[in-house]
């Protein structure tokens, strides 16, 4: 290779013609850059692909924790997992936001944004029904994934919304979160 250089440097300077060999190992030499370059800039695959290699894993669920329920009010769990309330006395329990690792199977689908679509609003079903809205989620917008194979954590928060006198007890939904290209 040194000497490959040598000549062609030497050429520049000198403008003597190289010799055949030099010519097509050069020409080669090009060749490869240019093939390599167009490679790197490729476009990531389409989307209905890039949708189908999409995966997403629940990590934990959206906990509110126990509360006591004599006034009306609402419990707030932010994407950090931090829990606020409006008016009813919390009372402990496991809080945490929804977690979700998001990765795809397919090379070049990092490339494109990934869109998360959140319910408006759910129905816990316990001894009475609540509804949780308000969800927020963590990033915020659109976002890239940094490899295939390589998991980008999302979280979830919501606002749970507890009326006078809620019955207590255990309620439970579920919801739908939607990861899309």
């Amino acid at each position: 290779m040194y000497d490959l250089f040598a000549v062609i440097e030497h050429n520049r300077n000198v403008m003597l013609p190289l010799p055949a060999n030099h010519a097509v190992i050069t020409s080669l030499l090009l060749t490869v850059l240019l093939c390599s370059h167009e490679t790197s800039a490729a476009p990531p695959p389409p989307k209905a692909a890039c949708n189908a290699a999409l995966q997403a894993a629940l990590v934990t669920n959206l906990n509110f924790g126990d509360y006591e329920g004599t006034v009306a009010g609402a419990i707030t769990v932010d994407t950090a997992g931090t829990r606020t309330t409006t008016a009813p006395i919390l009372a402990g329990g496991i809080v945490s936001s929804a977690a979700y690792d998001v990765w795809t199977t397919l090379s070049g689908c990092e490339k494109r944004n990934i869109t998360i679509t959140l319910p408006a609003s759910v129905t816990l079903a316990g001894p009475a029904s609540m509804t949780a809205n308000n969800f927020t989620k963590n990033p915020a917008n659109k976002f890239k994934l940094t490899a295939p194979g390589a998991p980008t954590r999302v979280t979830v928060g919501a606002t749970l919304n507890s009326t006078a006198g809620q019955a207590g007890g255990s309620y439970t939904t579920t919801f739908n979160v939607d990861f899309t290209h």
